[in-house]
């Protein structure tokens, strides 16, 4: 069995070294089997191809009462791949890839704009809270910082000013905490 998994990624790193120009790349999702994040990153990447993971930190208690760090998936079950659409067949047959996620027929992509203002967040320090459903809000521009000129959503949690992007693709929101005077209404 696993003779068989080596060819068919050998098969794919030749798919590919000779990746074609044609077309534009862009950031695809693709939903994976649980808990295969980590696995299909070091895949990709061993193949040449440009793979954003999102994780954060977090300190887990065992039954033992030991703390230990452990990295979680940001979006769960996703990774997001810059590609050409020509080289998402490629993908999708490689172990552990559910599929490619799509939107009426064609692939979903996320802009560049969204994959560099979730690596801001995370560069920032703070806790970042994802929320699978679209909550009510206003609609705000950062003004100042380092997610200066961003757009999402304003939720007011626990009395705390959150701030919020929104991914449609996959719907979910990413949210993490800001103060006021850093936001301007749309």
């Amino acid at each position: 069995m696993s003779d068989t998994r080596n060819n068919r990624i050998g098969k794919n790193r030749l798919s590919a070294d000779c990746k074609h120009t044609a077309g534009e790349r862009k950031w695809h999702i693709f939903y994976l089997r649980p808990r295969t994040e980590s696995l299909v990153y070091r895949i990709l990447t061993s193949l040449n191809y440009e793979v954003f993971w999102p994780v954060i930190q977090s300190i887990r208690v065992w039954k033992n009462r030991q703390k230990k760090k452990i990295k979680l998936s940001l979006f769960p079950n996703y990774l997001f791949v810059y590609s050409h659409v020509h080289d998402l067949y490629t993908i999708r047959c490689l172990p552990h890839v559910v599929c490619c996620v799509t939107c009426g027929g064609k692939p979903s992509t996320i802009s560049e704009m969204e994959i560099e203002g979730i690596r801001r967040m995370l560069g920032m320090g703070r806790v970042i809270t994802i929320e699978p459903s679209f909550s009510k809000g206003e609609h705000v521009r950062i003004v100042s910082g380092p997610l200066k000129g961003y757009e999402g959503v304003l939720v007011k949690q626990y009395s705390k000013t959150r701030f919020g992007i929104q991914i449609k693709a996959i719907n979910h929101t990413l949210f993490i905490d800001i103060t006021r005077s850093e936001l301007e209404k749309i």
